[in-house]
């Protein structure tokens, strides 16, 4: 009879020492939840080219060489920004940006005169949620900085300096397996170096250098290839 007794118990034994079959889909690394919820569970990013666009608002303030202050020689203004990067972990890429503005002329400048930036530079983007579909990140970033003073009843100039450095935040919110949109907004802080406000073609040292800063505030939409 104590045979009876041990049976049920070595069946129970292994049942308990036998791992439970998993669902593969519930471990598939590609799987992606289709379930419609906001933040929901995505495939890491791994080894992906990314090109980035974005568009907004920009302003800054600050010390802009011989042409005086940035604010009285640009007012508000919209930019586009263009971004390719690398994903070498789900959490971290590393790639280059550019942008172009177009700002509103300042008070300094009569209406007709137009005033341009761009800037180049090299950038750090951290993902803290690259599992979930909404995605917090920030970049860090540095590089050129350019500004181009047309006014309607002078010559033309332009400034050039160093972006020292640029900050982004962002909550990417993927669409796609591929495809993230994000609100963003930024700051930088640049010091222009050199000026051509005497000779078009004669570039001079800035005497008056003072630190400018730049906030901006848009939408970015990233795209994935590869990976």
């Amino acid at each position: 009879m104590k045979s009876l007794h041990i049976v049920p118990l070595v069946v129970a034994t292994l049942a308990a020492g036998t791992p439970a079959r998993a669902d593969p889909e519930a471990y598939n690394p590609n799987a992606y939840d289709l379930s419609g919820a906001l933040d929901r569970d995505v495939a890491p990013t791994l080894g992906a080219f990314e090109i980035a666009v974005a568009g907004g608002y920009t302003q800054g303030v600050g010390g802009a060489g011989g042409a005086g202050s940035i604010e009285d020689v640009t007012g508000p203004g919209g930019t586009i920004e263009g971004q390719l990067g690398y994903r070498m972990t789900p959490r971290f890429s590393i790639g280059l940006y550019g942008t172009l503005a177009r700002f509103r002329h300042g008070d300094a400048f009569g209406d007709g005169s137009r005033v341009y930036g761009a800037t180049a530079g090299v950038q750090l983007v951290w993902h803290s949620r690259e599992l979930r579909s909404l995605d917090p990140w920030i970049s860090v970033g540095a590089g050129w900085r350019g500004l181009w003073l047309t006014p309607i009843d002078a010559p033309a100039s332009s400034i050039h300096g160093i972006e020292i450095v640029r900050i982004q935040l962002g909550i990417d919110y993927r669409i796609t397996p591929r495809l993230a949109v994000a609100p963003v907004v930024g700051a930088s802080a640049s010091l222009f170096l050199v000026e051509n406000a005497a000779m078009p073609s004669d570039f001079t040292s800035v005497r008056d250098r003072r630190l400018n800063l730049y906030g901006f505030t848009g939408v970015l939409g990233r795209f994935d290839l590869g990976g």
